[in-house]
């Protein structure tokens, strides 16, 4: 398809430029009965690079050579704004033992940095560790932490730290920055965004896991920032905070509200490093855990997970099943049969032409009644 697209600071009715796109995913009109919003998201044909030459024309500043102080001070704001990164990072206080951290975003003039275990106090004289995303050389840049950002609970969830301005204009740390911000816009470029409640992250992580070879999932709440990673079905990595795991995914499926950010790509670094395992497998297993901490929480009782992954199998109690068989639904007993003859719950989630959380609300409730039994 092709995409017209209108500035209103350009004088003319028609449209400033026309792009050649692809269609890469779909929300059918039927979504919006679920909350979702409608539409389609398209993938440009041009690189970054062609977009900025085909946009440039209307962004010309004057072509005098003589620049005031305010230009000056205009083209230094420029160079700063800030781009979505998500990238390792190496952290080398004064105080204390280095440790490694997760970047947000990245300017010229600084970084945010997600933080894990450690918590870095306004004030403090940091080393950070850029690595080049072409596999050159890393650099190190001194700066001071500036700000920190709380989550809604309190905790200091990121910190902002502004770079030396002298070695933030090096060549070679510039070209670091520059690289990784290029690398961030080409993978935001054919990504998709909106708001986590419109379908929920048990849903979507089933729709791109199904859809997608392998990508990233960036999940924001409350000043709180969580990524999942996978390629291939399986998953790669999951964190947040200072939780990995099936810990981070408990925490984010428990996050009822908030934006997300879906990228078709992963850190090649994880794709040899990152744990492996079952991505609806590991879903599952967190959604039932999330599900039992709540009833737990609300039956003033202790909690104990459920023994159910990816492979488990099932026995099935026919006289429960009997004593509730006018309960059971359509997506029950398609369980039941499959679990009969001897169908792992991984196998289950591909064969069932149902929602992940329908058959995840069945399996669950299945397996409560005493009907499931996993092996």
């Amino acid at each position: 398809m092709t995409v017209e697209i209108g500035l209103d600071f350009v004088e003319g009715s028609e449209p400033a430029l026309t792009l050649a796109g692809e269609v890469v995913h779909i929300l059918p009109a039927e979504m919006a009965l679920g909350g979702a919003t409608p539409g389609v998201a398209v993938q440009l044909e041009a690189s970054a690079e062609e977009l900025r030459a085909c946009f440039a024309p209307f962004l010309k500043r004057s072509k005098s050579d003589a620049k005031t102080e305010v230009d000056r001070e205009a083209a230094g704001r420029r160079d700063a704004r800030r781009g979505a990164v998500r990238v390792p990072v190496g952290v080398m206080p004064a105080t204390r033992p280095p440790f490694e951290a997760t970047s947000r975003d990245l300017s010229a003039s600084g970084i945010l940095l997600s933080m894990k275990g450690q918590v870095l106090p306004v004030g403090e004289v940091v080393r950070v560790c850029l690595w080049h995303p072409n596999g050159e050389p890393s650099v190190d840049i001194d700066g001071r932490v500036v700000r920190q950002l709380a989550n809604k609970a309190g905790r200091i969830a990121a910190v902002a730290i502004a770079f030396d301005r002298l070695q933030a204009v090096d060549p070679a740390t510039r070209a670091a920055i520059d690289g990784l911000r290029a690398a961030g816009c080409r993978n935001r470029l054919g990504g998709i965004r909106g708001a986590l409640d419109d379908l929920g992250l048990a849903t979507m992580l089933q729709m791109f896991g199904a859809s997608a070879p392998r990508g990233t999932l960036v999940v924001d709440h409350a000043g709180e920032q969580g990524s999942i990673a996978f390629a291939e079905g399986q998953l790669l990595r999951a964190e947040v905070g200072a939780l990995e795991g099936q810990d981070a995914l408990v925490e984010m499926l428990g996050w009822g509200d908030g934006r997300f950010e879906f990228e078709a790509a992963v850190d090649p670094f994880l794709e040899t490093t990152g744990t492996s395992g079952s991505l609806t497998g590991a879903v599952l297993a967190a959604s039932c855990r999330l599900d039992e901490e709540r009833n737990a929480e609300s039956a003033g009782r202790l909690f104990e997970p459920a023994p159910i992954g990816a492979m488990t199998t099932f026995d099935v109690d026919l006289r429960p099943e009997a004593e509730q068989r006018e309960e059971i639904g359509e997506t029950e007993s398609a369980i039941l049969e499959l679990a009969g003859a001897g169908i792992n719950v991984e196998r289950l989630f591909h064969v069932i032409p149902e929602p992940a959380e329908a058959i995840h609300a069945s399996l669950y409730g299945l397996v409560a009644q005493g009907i499931l039994l996993p092996r």
